[in-house]
Parts: structure tokens; C-alpha cells; sequence
């Protein structure tokens, strides 16, 4: 994970690419969920991204013409992506596109981002950090064992599904409506939490996720200040970037149980650094970004706890009936 984070974000840096954050983000994803790398995990990883930036043109169509219809295909997709993720086979696929989609839908919304240019650094991207994992996979093979990923059972399948597709709806309309550019890793933690598709699971994701975040940005905030007036110093940056990633990689490994803390700190400090400028102002935006995430994730929750509850109630009474037919 370390070794291709900060080589594509090395890359990213010296190439002068726009969203670095894209390249430093992408490996730690594709090898922090995927334990085992095979050309069923890259083919998934690679057709998420064409399938996210065809979803997101169309929805941004559709936004023009009808806001209504535009939340109710988004509801659609989410709820395949769902469908995709409770079989277990097809998991990667439709969580990255989901959570691909929900951020490049964000981004494009807003007039001053070129929406091309976006397009263009999601594939690229994607592109290098499929070569990233394979060279770095083959020098550093995963020796132990992958557990298997926990799916749900048939019978518990659609209210699972009808859960994090109605949530990750609504997070959908709640940042097309709020004036939130700035906001791009509290509107994805509203969609990663999702993934377990049960309450319990999302509340111990969404703590998790702020622990993560907030053990990230302040990992942000010590490089920044130990940078101080060189923040440009490419090889200076990554003198402090690698030994941070190291750590929370080792977290992320010793905790054995995929997006959880150490994951999450990781992604955290590769999104600040891969937007770390001369001119920026990192610590504005660590904090900004721990306290986005904390409002976005209790608002999340108490969400999920209000829709968890109406489904619960739905299907019982579905169940009741059917066996008073019986």
C-alpha cells in the first residue's frame, strides 16, 4: 500500500496532474480491500471508473432536465450496486462505482471544476494505479490467507439492499441541494459507511471512519507543520508522507477487518497530501475535514436508524401477511 500510494502520488506530483489526491487515494483502495490481487479484481477495479464517469455525465444530464428523475435513476443505481455487493462475487465493482459515481456527480455540479478534466484524471488514475498494484503485489506478494468477505443471507438480501440504496440516495440529494464544495470526503464517508448494509454494522463503521479520519488529518497536520515554509519539496513531502502510510498500513493489516481504522487513516492522509499545494492551507483544511466528516456521519446514522426502523416494520408485516395466507 505504501509503496504504490507514494509512487503514483510521486508520479502525480512530477507530472503536474490535476486531483493528486486521485493517485495517491486509488492504491491504498484497490490494495487495502483486496488483500488478493487477481484479473478478476483488476477488471473490476478498471470497468468501475467507465462505468462512474458514464453514470455521473448522465445524471448531470438528467439534473438539468428533472432533479426528480435524476435522484430516482441515481436510486436505481445505488440499489444495483447494492444488489452486486450483497452477492459477495461482484463486490468491488459496485462499491467503487458507487462510490466513484457519488464523487465525480459531486465534483462536476459545480461550475468552476472542468468537468474534462476531471474525466480525464479519474481514468488516468485508475489506469496507473492498477500498473502500481500489480508491479508492487509482485514485489511484495500477500502471504497470508484472505478471509471471505461476510455476505448476507438470500432472505435478508432486499432490506439490506433497500437500505443502503435509500441512504446513499439521500446523501445524494442532500449534497446536490447544499452548497458544499469542500465537502468531498464527508459526502464519501456517507457512502463507504453504508457497505455493511445493517445498522450496527454502519454505527461501528461511522466510528471507525471518524477515528480515521481525525488520526489522518492530524498525521496531515504534523507533516505540515515540520514542512513549514516547504511545502512544494516534493522529496521532503514524501520523506514524511511514507513513514505515516507505513503505520497506519500496519494498523490497516493487524486489524484484519477491511475499511476499518487503519484504512481510513490512510486514505484521510493521502487525500491532504495529494492536495497539498505551496499555496494551500492544510491545517484549514484538516480541520475542516474532521468536522465535515463528524456532522456527515452523525447525520448518516440518525438517517439509517430512522429508515432501518420503517424497513424493519415493512417487511415484518410483509412476512405476517404472507404467512396468514399460508
Amino acid at each position: 500500500m505504501t509503496a504504490a500510494s507514494a509512487a503514483c502520488l510521486f508520479l502525480a506530483k512530477v507530472m503536474d496532474w490535476p486531483y493528486a489526491a486521485f493517485f495517491a487515494v486509488y492504491p491504498i483502495l484497490l490494495l487495502g480491500l483486496v488483500p488478493v490481487c487477481n484479473l478478476r479484481i483488476f477488471a473490476q477495479f478498471g470497468v468501475s471508473s467507465p462505468v462512474a464517469i458514464m453514470m455521473s455525465g448522465m445524471l448531470a444530464i438528467l439534473g438539468n432536465v428533472s432533479p426528480y428523475l435524476a435522484s430516482l435513476i441515481f436510486g436505481l443505481f445505488a440499489a444495483g450496486c447494492f444488489t452486486l455487493m450483497a452477492k459477495g462475487t461482484w463486490f468491488l465493482v459496485g462499491a467503487l462505482s458507487l462510490v466513484s459515481t457519488s464523487i465525480l456527480v459531486h465534483l462536476a455540479s459545480y461550475p468552476q471544476i472542468d468537468g474534462d478534466m476531471l474525466k480525464t484524471a479519474q481514468l488516468l488514475a485508475t489506469f496507473v494505479a492498477i500498473i502500481a498494484s500489480l508491479l508492487v503485489h509482485a514485489a511484495f506478494p500477500e502471504r497470508r490467507a484472505a478471509p471471505a468477505p461476510p455476505t448476507p443471507a438470500p432472505a435478508e438480501r432486499p432490506q439490506r439492499i433497500a437500505l443502503g440504496a435509500l441512504c446513499a440516495t439521500a446523501s445524494y440529494i442532500a449534497f446536490q441541494l447544499l452548497d458544499l464544495p469542500d465537502s468531498l470526503s464527508a459526502q464519501a464517508a456517507t457512502v463507504l459507511v453504508l457497505f455493511p448494509m445493517t445498522l450496527s454494522a454502519g454505527r461501528r463503521a461511522s466510528w471507525q471512519r471518524a477515528l480515521g479520519t481525525l488520526a489522518g488529518s492530524a498525521c496531515a497536520l504534523a507533516s505540515e507543520l515540520l514542512l513549514h515554509a516547504h511545502p512544494g519539496n516534493l522529496l521532503l513531502l514524501l520523506s514524511l508522507y511514507v513513514p505515516g502510510l507505513l503505520y497506519f498500513g500496519l494498523m490497516h493489516a493487524r486489524e484484519r477487518a477491511g475499511p476499518a481504522v487503519g484504512l481510513a487513516a490512510a486514505t484521510a492522509l493521502a487525500v491532504l497530501a495529494g492536495q497539498l499545494t505551496p499555496d494551500g492551507d492544510i491545517i484549514g483544511t484538516s480541520l475542516y475535514r474532521f468536522s465535515s466528516v463528524a456532522v456527515a456521519l452523525g447525520t448518516t446514522l440518525l438517517f439509517m436508524f430512522v429508515v432501518d426502523t420503517w424497513l424493519s416494520a415493512l417487511f415484518r408485516a410483509g412476512t405476517a401477511e404472507e404467512r396468514g395466507r399460508r
